[in-house]
């Protein structure tokens, strides 16, 4: 037995040695393999660690062999990627066995073992070239740019800017992340401001994005903001979009500044390209704000920056330049005062704003001393510099406001994501369906002119801020505002009832708490991604009963949040723009018979049904930019909606609609005698016009989009010649846009003194178009595409309100501006564009000249494009003081090089992206 077991065990350990032998000779070069990519692994990190210690010394070599080394370590970056690539990608023993028996390729340990040498050699040169470099004095990181170019920041800056030297030494040093952190309101976002307004003159970097991740930022959000400041297109999934992202910005210098950072964040899931800091000549940095210092660590910002409350003597000028001198020196006692109220705020520059603007209108000693006693009655109970403590301060700037109105208004706009850029027209139109402005005898023109106001006094108490306008690159805007995230919150804590605010939160589906839609007044879950509503979602808000609901911009909202809405029969404002919505009508929404405000633009609907009758207080009804080319009225529809002032139905199309669609909605209108403040809708000939104009004042045209015109040579509907017939419309004509007609001729000289809007497409016969001051001076935004026969423009010299113009596929237009009124003596005037914000030349094959003669000039100018205009060689501005580096434009290389500048400060306005 034992000789039996003896045999075995020998015999076991002779097949092993046996296989040992016969796998050693496959298995030792695989083994070789993982070694010598170990090795290299390990020489390039330590490469790349030579790497930043040389441009820790020379943030910016101007060296050829410095730079070509720089070049080379990138090299081998990359080229170390692509080894371990091919290495790990055979992980098992028999793939990898059969790679490197069969493949055709050289061994993977090969190319190791040559790129190791090459990365030795690397190694030997960064030493000679540290060596150097430390024989040299080590200047200090330079600024971006002389501080005395901060001297007209503007004023409500303040001390932050004490904090923008120590981030223009961070631009130039060789750290890729900067972190800039403190309590919520002590004015980092301020600080990023300022960085963006000094990069954007110097144009150190090819882009500076301010985005604001705000809180519950995902993914698919961030890039919806990048993708915003970039003026890219959209792409279908995350992937894509970050494809897009990475692609756009991979070779070019870049500054990210990440606004409201609450949680850790994938930048390379965004598509912001990796790694940061200095890689192939370009720079490419990230400066994150957030209350959380571990949280800017964690994003891998090694240098911080701690925003403190400011100091006595800054928090008493800060708040002293917002209530005026003169309101607080009228009285010594007021002076006293002051102080007493500026101390209060205890150093915090929103507070210190805010608080410092309401009291601007206290003219007396009582006066200052109530709200000195107000100020600290709601701050007893609170912590100094905690949430609650600026919540208080808030609550007394809102409790100052002069109306109730202006209070309502001011808490609807909580309802908005937080950080989210709210488009002045977008907030005027939700506060009039709303019911928050005073019914302004049915004058649509007059309420959004009133809401305008409410918002410019809510500006002026710094309630809200500017916003951004990127469609204008405008940084701020003036068409835009926004809320601060610590006056959000505070503003959502005093809303009156129950509020359900998701709004930007990235959901997927509806909230599932009953006790969330239970009672709750205001429901806003606008910009997110719902796209499911579960069964337990559904028994929730079987339990709702709002009386507003906003869900636009859910482009994929299901079919079951629809059918649960149907049961909300106290909701009377219903926003469903952008939500996804095809083909058929959702039913549900005939049987909310108390809705007053419904918006379903931007979705693809086919056509109305009888059933929206039963909507019998419906007064606002938006079918805009609707995707199908034709949609279908039935005949008596808005005879039935007694009490409707806005209709406005559009499609999308520029091609075609139905024909003779719109004849039901001027036939009820006619015999009905029906009274609509604001129509917007689609005409086929001019005797639809006259329709309307004999309709006036009862029905007031607002928006008018022309197309086919019967043939009709002229356009009568700008003409004075026309102005007894259609007088009606002109008069309260704010948009005009017509297309695809054998118009030849444009003269535009009756009195439009609403027309803010004109856009013509596809008029190809048209050869001349003249404007008078009479109907352009409340021009904002004109723009004409495929006018192949026209060759020149007739403008009056200055168009004070235009901020847009945009030019495409004109292939015979020579000359932007010319004609009479821009010859003779004017020619050596400079004509001004005091608002032209975006200039647009595209597809322009015989433009030659923006003026015959003379100059131009843009001072608000922020974005110029360029396509296809290869015989325009020279832009005649006159720049304005302080616009070098505000212009960003968008252009071929090529073209751009080619351009003659009258010099060089004309050309340091613009910043090309090429």
């Amino acid at each position: 037995m034992e000789l039996q077991l003896a045999a075995v065990l020998g015999s076991l350990a002779l097949g092993g040695a046996v296989l040992v032998l016969f796998f050693g000779k496959w298995w030792q070069p695989l083994a070789d393999t993982d070694r010598r990519v170990k090795e290299l692994a390990d020489a390039v990190e330590a490469l790349l660690r030579q790497r930043a210690e040389v441009l820790a010394h020379d943030p910016s070599p101007a060296s050829d062999p410095v730079r070509a080394w720089l070049r080379r370590v990138q090299e081998a970056q990359d080229e170390l990627v692509s080894i371990k690539e091919r290495h790990d990608g055979g992980q098992l023993y028999v793939v990898r066995l059969v790679q490197y028996l069969f493949l055709p390729a050289g061994p993977v340990a090969g190319l190791a073992e040559q790129q190791l040498k090459a990365v030795r050699a690397l190694r030997e040169q960064g030493a000679a070239i540290l060596e150097a470099a430390l024989a040299t004095p080590q200047a200090p990181p330079p600024l971006l740019c002389d501080p005395e170019e901060l001297r007209d920041l503007p004023a409500e800056a303040g001390p932050a800017r004490a904090y923008l030297n120590e981030a223009l030494r961070f631009l130039g040093d060789c750290d890729a992340a900067l972190g800039v952190w403190g309590a919520g309101g002590v004015g980092k976002t301020t600080a990023l401001k300022l960085v963006r307004e000094v990069c954007g003159r110097v144009a150190r970097f090819d882009h500076v994005l301010l985005v604001a991740a705000a809180r519950d930022c995902t993914v698919a959000k961030l890039q919806r903001e990048v993708v915003s400041v970039l003026g890219l297109r959209d792409a279908p999934t995350e992937q894509a979009q970050a494809a897009g992202i990475l692609s756009f910005l991979r070779d070019k210098s870049f500054l990210l500044l990440l606004d409201g950072v609450w949680e850790l964040l994938d930048l390379e899931r965004v598509g912001i390209p990796q790694p940061l800091g200095m890689a192939n000549g370009k720079v490419r940095k990230v400066i994150v704000a957030s209350r959380s210092e571990a949280l800017c660590a964690d994003m891998g910002c090694r240098n911080k920056i701690k925003m403190e409350c400011f100091n006595e003597e800054d928090a008493w000028r800060l708040f002293k330049a917002n209530v005026g001198g003169d309101a607080i020196h009228r009285h010594t006692e007021i002076l006293t005062l002051a102080r007493q109220v500026a101390a209060e705020c205890k150093g915090l520059p929103l507070a210190l704003v805010t608080v410092g603007r309401a009291m601007s209108n206290k003219r007396t000693p009582d006066e200052w001393a109530d709200a000195l006693d107000a100020l600290k009655a709601s701050q007893l109970s609170t912590t100094p510099g905690s949430d609650k403590s600026t919540h208080a301060l808030v609550k007394f700037c809102y409790d100052n406001l002069e109306s109730d109105t202006a209070r309502e208004c001011f808490l609807t706009c909580a309802l908005w994501p937080e950080d989210h850029n709210i488009s002045k027209d977008e907030l005027a139109q939700s506060w009039i369906g709303l019911g928050l402005l005073p019914d302004i005898a049915g004058d649509i023109a007059e309420a959004h002119r009133f809401g305008h106001s409410v918002i410019a006094i809510l500006e002026a108490a710094r309630l809200l801020e500017a916003g951004d306008n990127h469609r204008y690159n405008m940084f701020p805007s003036d068409t835009h505002v926004r809320l601060h995230d610590v006056v959000r919150n505070a503003a959502l804590r005093f809303a009156p009832g129950k509020w359900l605010v998701r709004a930007g939160a990235g959901l997927r589906e509806p909230p599932r708490e009953e006790a969330l839609w239970r009672g709750a007044e205001r429901v806003s879950l606008m910009h997110n991604s719902i796209e499911d509503a579960p069964a337990k979602a559904g028994s929730a808000l079987a339990e709702a009963q709002p009386a507003s609901l906003m869900l636009q911009c859910n482009r994929a909202l299901p079919k079951r949040m629809l059918q649960a809405i149907q049961h909300f029969t106290k909701l009377t404002y219903l926003d469903l723009e952008d939500t996804g919505i095809q083909d058929a009508f959702p039913m549900e929404i005939c049987c909310l018979v108390n809705l007053e405000y419904l918006n379903l633009s931007k979705n693809k609907i086919l056509s109305l049904p009888v059933e929206l009758g039963n909507l019998s207080q419906l007064k606002y009804f938006y079918l805009r930019d609707n995707y199908y080319i034709q949609i279908t009225i039935p005949p008596g529809l808005v005879s039935r909606l007694g009490k409707l002032q806005v209709l406005e139905v559009f499609t999308a199309s520029i091609v075609s609609v139905a024909d003779d669609y719109v004849s039901p909605v001027i036939d009820d209108l006619e015999s009905s005698g029906a009274r609509v403040a604001s129509l917007g809708i689609w005409l086929d000939n001019i005797r639809d016009v006259e329709r309307l104009a004999r309709l006036a004042p009862g029905v007031r045209a607002r928006s008018l989009h022309l197309r086919k015109l019967d043939g009709a040579r002229a356009l009568p509907l700008l003409s004075a010649e026309h102005t007894p017939e259609l007088g009606g419309v002109q008069e309260s004509l704010r948009e005009l846009v017509a297309y695809s007609s054998d118009v030849e001729e444009i003269m535009a000289d009756a009195h439009v003194p609403g027309l803010e809007v004109i856009k013509f497409g596809f008029l190809t016969k048209l050869r001349a178009m003249a404007w008078s001051h009479a109907a352009a001076s409340n021009l904002r935004e004109v723009a004409m595409g495929a006018c192949h026969s026209l060759t020149h423009l007739t403008w009056v010299q200055h168009l004070p309100c235009l901020e847009s113009l945009n030019l495409s596929g004109c292939n015979g237009l020579t000359t932007l501006l010319g004609g009479a009124e821009d010859g003779g003596s004017a020619a050596a005037e400079v004509v001004v564009f005091p608002r032209l914000r975006l200039l647009a030349l595209l597809g322009l094959p015989k433009l030659e000249a923006v003026r015959v003669e003379g100059e131009c000039a843009f001072p608000e100018l922020r974005r110029l494009q360029t396509r296809g205009c290869p015989r325009l060689k020279r832009i005649p501005l006159r720049p304005a003081r302080g616009q070098q580096g505000t212009v960003r434009i968008e252009c071929d290389k090529h073209w751009w090089n080619a351009l003659q500048w009258a010099g060089e400060d004309a050309k340091a306005c613009f910043v090309p992206v090429l």
